[in-house]
C-alpha cells in the first residue's frame, strides 16, 4: 500500500509570509493613495481651469469694445468687491454657497504647503464662493494702474491682474497648496496663467527679462512646494503637459 505525501507549509512559513506581504502593503498603499490622491485632485483642477476658460470666452464676447480693466473682473473707480467679483462671480457660475469677503466656510480656515508649513488662510481683497461642482473660488478684482497723487494721498501704482484662489474640492482634505488649492491669475486679453506677488506672466515681463511664458513659469515653480496657496504650481503642471510632477 502506498502511502500519499501531503505537502503544505508550516505554522512559521505562514507566520512569515503574512510578514512579508503585510511589509509590502505597508510600503505600496501609502504610495497608491498618493497617485491616486494627485489624479483626483488634478481632474479636478483642470476641470475648474476649462471652466474658468469658457467664462472668460462669454465675458469676451459679451465685452469685446471693453478694455480689460474696464470689464467686470476690474475695480472701476468707487466700485465695491460685491459689484466687481462678486456679480462676476454670480453670473458666470451657479453658486451653491457666497461667503462674500469672509473666505470661511467656503475656504478651510488653514492650508499647509508640500513642505509641510500651515497658514491661516483669508481673502478680505475678493469675494469666495462655493460653486457647482464643489470648488471653492476667492476672486480678487484687477485694478487699473494709479498715477501718484500727493494732494489726495494716492500713490502711484502699477496695474493689478485679477487673481483666483481656487480649492478644487472645497474645505475637503488634503487642504495643500499645490494639491487641492492653486493660485492663478487673469490677465489683460482675459488669459488665465500662473503668477505670484510682483511676478507676473505676461508678454511685457517675458519681453523685458528675455524668457520665454515656459521659463517664466519654471522660475515661479520653485515656489511650489514651498507655498501655502500652491503659487508656481499651476505653471509647472501646464509645462509638464497636465502631469502633476513634484
Amino acid at each position: 500500500m502506498k502511502i500519499k505525501k501531503i505537502f503544505g507549509f508550516t505554522v512559521s512559513e505562514v507566520m512569515i509570509a503574512m510578514a512579508v506581504i503585510g511589509i509590502v502593503t505597508i510600503i505600496t498603499i501609502p504610495a497608491v493613495v498618493s497617485k491616486y490622491q494627485k489624479q483626483a485632485m488634478l481632474t479636478l483642477l483642470k476641470k475648474n481651469y476649462v471652466e474658468l476658460q469658457e467664462n472668460m470666452l462669454v465675458l469676451s464676447t459679451e465685452a469685446y469694445n471693453k478694455n480689460f480693466y474696464k470689464s467686470s473682473l476690474s475695480l472701476q473707480g468707487s466700485e465695491t468687491i460685491d459689484e466687481t467679483a462678486g456679480e462676476f462671480l454670480s453670473k458666470y457660475y451657479t453658486i451653491i454657497k457666497s461667503c462674500g469677503t469672509t473666505a470661511q466656510p467656503c475656504f478651510a480656515a488653514q492650508y499647509r504647503s508640500i513642505s509641510g508649513t500651515a497658514k491661516n488662510f483669508s481673502c478680505a481683497d475678493g469675494y469666495s464662493v462655493i460653486v457647482k461642482g464643489g470648488a471653492a473660488i476667492c476672486l480678487i478684482p484687477a485694478d487699473t494702474a494709479k498715477e501718484a497723487d500727493d494732494d489726495e494721498g494716492i500713490e502711484a501704482k502699477d496695474a493689478q491682474p485679477a487673481r483666483i484662489y481656487l480649492d478644487v474640492n472645497g474645505t475637503e482634505k488634503p487642504n495643500i497648496g499645490g494639491r487641492d488649492m492653486f493660485s492663478l491669475f487673469i490677465y489683460d486679453y482675459q488669459t488665465i496663467d500662473d503668477g505670484a506677488e510682483g511676478n507676473y506672466l505676461t508678454e511685457e515681463a517675458s519681453n523685458d527679462k528675455g524668457k520665454t511664458l515656459n521659463e517664466l513659469r519654471a522660475e515661479l515653480a520653485k515656489k511650489c512646494i514651498s507655498s501655502s496657496v500652491g503659487e508656481g504650481c499651476l505653471g509647472k503642471i501646464l509645462n509638464d503637459d497636465w502631469k502633476m510632477n513634484y
